[in-house]
Order: structure tokens, then sequence, then C-alpha cells
């Protein structure tokens, strides 16, 4: 389980680095306030990897760590209440 997250979080911030470029580079004009604030879009979503990616770290030392277990108890604790309040 924790894998999976750490694998979905390493693609996430893959992802971020190519939707960084692609936003800079739909978003500049002519103009330079247009070409201004292409570039602060592209430095926010630009933020983004580095989190992705600790997170990524973090999940997988925890996996390696052997916490897998204690994440899937917390999971069905977690289905339990769920269904407890849609009841």
């Amino acid at each position: 389980m924790l894998d999976k997250l750490a694998y979905i979080s390493t693609g996430l911030g893959i992802t971020s680095i190519a939707a960084s470029i692609a936003t800079w580079y739909a978003e500049k004009g002519e103009d330079v306030e247009e070409n201004a604030h292409a570039e602060r879009s592209g430095i926010f979503i630009g933020l983004w990897p580095q989190t992705f990616f600790a997170l990524a770290i973090v999940l997988f030392k925890l996996k390696e760590l052997g916490h897998d277990k204690d994440v899937k108890r917390l999971l069905k604790k977690l289905d339990k209440k769920v269904k407890e309040a849609e009841a």
C-alpha cells in the first residue's frame, strides 16, 4: 500500500515538472505583463515537485520500516467509521 502511494507521489512530482514548463510556455504572450504572469504561474507549479518527491521518500521509508500493516489497520478503522457515518 505504501509503495503504491510512493509511486503515485513520484509520478505526480514528475508530472508537476512537465506541467510547470507547459504552463509557462502556454501562457507566454507578446505583452510584458502576460510574460510575468506566465513566469509566476510556472514558478508556482514548479514548487510542487519537491513536496511530492519528499512525500515519496517518506512513504518508501515507512514501507521499508514495516509500517505497511499499520496503514492497513488504520484504513480498516477509517472504513468502519465511514460506514458508521453513512448509517
